[in-house]
């Protein structure tokens, strides 16, 4: 069934951690009906350090004419000498309503933690306008502007200088790209930018690209780089992450 696709990817993964990019979880425009994917990656170290960890990435997807409802899931768990640890979750909703041509607007909640960055816990609701500023046969440009309140509860001391717990208004923007290039090659590229709505100089940047490139109708190589900028992180927490990943996909 064209409409259900699962990804069992076996990724190469270099230096973890990314803010959540919604965005590369589009399916087609003409898809309607139910749609969706799984995506399974894990590594497993041995020797010095005992190591497993596995990771569980999907999307649901309720499309009609006019109107897109999806949801996402993603869970990251490790196994370090025997013992399990939750690293990263998260739970996204959006509803997606088509009001005249190339113009959208877009009601979102979100519930996540990443213990990677000292997250235990983050809810944010938001709504906002969707643009598609250029569209072509199988590529398109889009711009999406939205209004978010933001909760975060942090794993930090009582010594520390951040706010164990902290509510924000930001202003949530993106630009997103999507090329196809003939029937063996794609490309998708997305920027955020996250300022604090009364506090420009709080802000959050991800930038996140993948390409991905067919070898046979049901396996194809990916290659995804992604960079996220904080510039107000928790103590001890850098300010910058990149990572970069290595794929085989079997689609079918």
């Amino acid at each position: 069934m064209n409409n259900r696709i699962i990804y069992l990817l076996a990724v190469l993964t270099i230096n973890v951690t990314a803010q959540v990019n919604i965005e590369k979880y589009r399916t087609p425009e003409d898809l309607r009906g139910i749609g969706g994917y799984l995506e399974i990656s894990g590594t497993i170290q041995s020797g010095n350090a005992e190591k497993t960890e596995g990771a569980l990435d999907a999307r649901l997807d309720w499309k009609t004419a006019k109107t897109t409802t999806f949801f996402v899931f993603k869970s990251n768990h490790e196994w370090i000498d025997g013992d399990r640890l939750s690293s990263e979750g998260l739970l996204h909703i959006r509803n997606v309503i088509g009001l005249i041509e190339n113009l959208s607007s877009e009601i979102f909640g979100q519930i996540n933690y990443d213990k990677k960055i000292l997250v235990d816990d983050r809810e944010l609701i938001g709504a906002g306008l969707r643009f598609k500023i250029l569209g072509f046969e199988k590529s398109d440009v889009t711009f999406g502007t939205s209004y978010m309140f933001e909760h975060e509860k942090y794993n930090l001391p009582n010594n520390w200088s951040h706010h164990k717990e902290v509510n924000v208004s930001r202003w949530s923007n993106y630009l997103s790209l999507f090329l196809e290039f003939g029937s063996h090659a794609h490309f998708g590229g997305v920027i955020y930018y996250q300022p604090v709505i009364n506090t420009f100089t709080d802000f959050r940047i991800l930038s996140e690209n993948t390409l991905n490139v067919s070898l046979t109708q049901l396996l194809s190589l990916s290659l995804n780089s992604r960079f996220r900028y904080d510039s107000d992180p928790p103590d001890g927490i850098k300010k910058t992450d990149a990572k970069t990943d290595f794929g085989i996909v079997l689609k079918f």
